[in-house]
């Protein structure tokens, strides 16, 4: 096995530990807001500091990384995020549980804009293959971690999530000790000139704006969906680990079609996708969100909605790195950070009326005019240059 593809498996894997680190308060929603006594704006503020965290990091550190890369971040940032985000179990209150989401956060939004770059970068002939393998590794991470936190929960308690911390940042030391990237890829991101924002973005600030708003309203019923199902299941007698297993279809599908994106996906549809996938996600918002849906159409409703919504992100983000080939690092914090922050906040404020009102389920119907915005704005976006026409650009610059 070659150095490059050595390298994309272990970043993967180590991707699958950075987000079930992010995912271990999944199923432990509905009873931290029990625990802790949370009102809507209590519970406001814990969400949106949740979706925040790793969010406005990935801007900074993406950035960071466009002037000036620094590899460590590809074991630090992940090191940091799994620590802290188990410790959301055993906090005491509502301050150091905000100190947990944080920290696990910064730690884990860190990680994410030089590991994309880098996973695009290693293999640059199968760029969204490659991506889409790498988010693969992600969407696993997020489907198994709701199953192994669960599973804690339901056996030993809340307060002892906190074991997973030594366990996962074992696992990514060792990983990043196997699988560590080429020196030559972070030595020619050295030798190249520092850049401005504006040139990283190529002057188009406006247009990244827009690709930002358009993603974030895209990505809330992404950031939503494991929250309202654990406030839609926490009152009918459903154990932390069943509601995991439940919160798992949906992500394991997500898995599924970032895995089909990864092997079937051809360059050049990555608008169309951004377009597409919005609408079909408006029929199965209005049945989710209808209050006598069964817990087993619920169920069965993820693996479409993991299909298609999640499942296809990765076309969103080669989009973004095709658009501003001169900023990866930018792009990326864009479709994988700030725009997950962007939709987070969305959520958040949706998520909390409809919990504190008690009809947590119409918050699906809520998202809908998000999914429509999302879609008229994909077709507003500018269309990439053909794979031909890419590749003469980069027979020219050589």
């Amino acid at each position: 096995m070659s150095h490059a593809y050595r390298s994309l498996i272990c970043l993967t894997l180590t991707h699958i530990i950075v987000d079930a680190s992010a995912i271990v308060v999944g199923p432990l929603w509905g009873e931290i807001e029990r625990v802790h006594s949370l009102t809507e704006n209590g519970l406001f503020l814990v969400l949106t500091i949740h979706a925040l965290a790793s969010s406005l990091a990935q801007p900074v550190f993406g950035y960071i990384r466009d002037r000036y890369p620094i590899k460590s971040i590809l074991w630090l940032g992940p090191l940091l995020g799994a620590v802290m985000m188990p410790l959301v179990g055993p906090a005491n209150s509502v301050f150091f549980l905000c100190v947990a989401l944080l920290l696990g956060g910064i730690g884990i939004g860190s990680f994410h804009p030089e590991a994309a770059v880098v996973a695009g970068s290693l293999i640059p002939e199968r760029r969204t293959r490659s991506l889409s393998l790498f988010m693969f590794g992600g969407a696993m991470g997020l489907a198994i971690g709701p199953i192994i936190c669960g599973a804690i929960v339901s056996t030993w308690g809340l307060s002892s999530v906190w074991i997973l911390a030594p366990l996962y940042a074992g696992l990514i030391l060792l990983l990043y000790r196997i699988g560590k990237p080429p020196a030559a890829l972070f030595e020619r991101d050295r030798k190249q000139k520092s850049q401005s924002l504006s040139q990283m973005l190529e002057g188009r600030v406006r247009l990244a704006s827009f690709l930002f708003m358009v993603c974030s309203l895209r990505l809330v019923p992404n950031m939503a969906m494991d929250k309202l199902i654990s406030f839609i299941l926490k009152d009918q007698d459903i154990s932390a680990f069943q509601i995991g297993l439940i919160q798992s279809v949906f992500l394991f599908s997500a898995s599924a079609g970032m895995l089909l994106m990864a092997f079937r996906f051809k360059s050049g549809h990555e608008k169309l996708f951004m377009i597409v996938c919005p609408l079909l996600g408006i029929p199965l918002m209005l049945v989710l969100g209808w209050e006598g849906c069964p817990i087993w159409l619920m169920t069965l409703l993820l693996i479409p909605s993991g299909l298609i919504l999640w499942g296809t992100s990765p076309a969103m983000v080669s989009y973004s790195h095709q658009l501003f080939p001169k900023g990866g690092g930018v792009a990326s914090a864009i479709t994988m950070g700030m725009a997950w922050g962007g939709g987070g906040m969305i959520q958040a404020k949706i998520t909390s009326h409809f919990v504190a009102l008690g009809i947590p389920q119409r918050a699906f119907h809520a998202i809908i005019p998000c999914l429509i915005l999302a879609a008229v704005g994909a077709m507003l976006l500018p269309a990439l240059p053909s794979v031909a026409e890419s590749k003469k650009e980069v027979v020219e610059t050589v």
